[in-house]
């Protein structure tokens, strides 16, 4: 009677656990969380859950695209290597009182879409 118990405990736990490892994608990239953080739900964009903070120089900013472009240094928690690109801010207003050739310090949180965002933008030093 104790290994029918046992047998029923064991094949429930597996009917409940398995649904919900195979939803997280089996748990890969967890090599990647390096300095990640948590985050808060976003608005218009889907739910973020990790943020991973940089440092660069503003090249550009296109406030009605919502864009600001950064040549930023290397990012070990994604394992990029320095590089310029182009991002989306979570918020247009993010972008107000920064301009061209200012050093920043930012986070960056990948969306439900799979592109990194800007969710905090900030002169360095601050």
């Amino acid at each position: 009677m104790k290994h029918f118990y046992l047998t029923l405990i064991l094949a429930c736990s597996v009917t409940v656990t398995l649904p919900a490892y195979a939803a997280m994608g089996g748990m890969q990239g967890m090599d990647n969380m390096g300095s990640a953080k948590n985050v808060g739900g976003v608005s218009g964009q889907g739910a973020m859950t990790q943020a991973f903070m940089a440092h660069g120089k503003i090249n550009s900013i296109n406030p009605d695209a919502g864009t600001v472009n950064i040549t930023h240094g290397p990012i070990k928690a994604l394992a990029w290597p320095g590089m310029t690109m182009s991002f989306p801010v979570q918020d247009k207003a993010m972008l107000n009182g920064l301009k061209a050739g200012e050093i920043v310090n930012f986070d960056l949180a990948k969306d439900s879409a799979g592109r990194y965002v800007v969710t905090r933008i900030a002169p360095a030093g601050q």
